[in-house]
């Protein structure tokens, strides 16, 4: 393969991008109008069974994508999305948290966000689950904006995993939850 190819995936969310780069690593991501690199081409067949389990995920089944490898990335940051991924379905912790499950010492609770911020699979690694310390939604592809389509997403996937019920986001800007740097090379 000498092109990234992506798959895109109806949710609740809006379009979301199964993303598979040359390289061979995978990526997810949120996508809006133009937000999609020029060179990348559609494959609608590609990753069947990880596209089932995403379409499956934004259906508000519970899913597990274990088998899906940690992307590549700082030790650290390796450590972080690891940590995250054994977050359980609907629950969620500080980015402090998931600093000490990731092995390091206090204060790191920062690098943790970074860590989150620059998640290259969003669901697979479930970076909504990581919250601030004072157990509000904080930072979701870099946005602390609890009035903004990013947030919005954040709240809306918890709600989600939390009932089982998925509701449609309304009233939100493309622009707002473009979160096309996440999964792209």
């Amino acid at each position: 393969m000498t092109t990234t190819r992506y798959r895109i995936i109806k949710s609740f969310t809006g379009p979301f991008a199964l993303v598979a780069h040359p390289d061979g690593t995978l990526g997810t991501t949120w996508v809006s109008e133009g937000s999609l690199h020029t060179d990348w081409k559609e494959d609608a067949r590609m990753m069947p069974d990880l596209a089932r389990r995403l379409t499956e995920y934004f259906r508000g089944a519970a899913v597990d994508f274990s088998d899906v490898p940690v992307p590549s990335g700082s030790d650290f940051f390796r450590r972080c999305w690891a940590a995250c991924r054994a977050i359980p379905r609907g629950e969620t912790i500080s980015y402090a948290q998931l600093a000490a499950a990731a092995g390091a010492s206090t204060g790191a609770a920062r690098a943790a966000g970074q860590a989150m911020r620059t998640n290259p699979m969003p669901i697979i690694t479930p970076c909504h689950r990581v919250i601030g310390s004072s157990g509000r939604l904080h930072g979701f592809s870099g946005s602390v904006d609890i009035a903004g389509g990013p947030l919005a997403i954040k709240q809306a996937l918890l709600d989600m995993e939390r009932t089982g019920v998925v509701s449609v986001l309304r009233s939100r800007s493309r622009s707002e939850i473009s979160l096309a740097g996440i999964g792209a090379r």
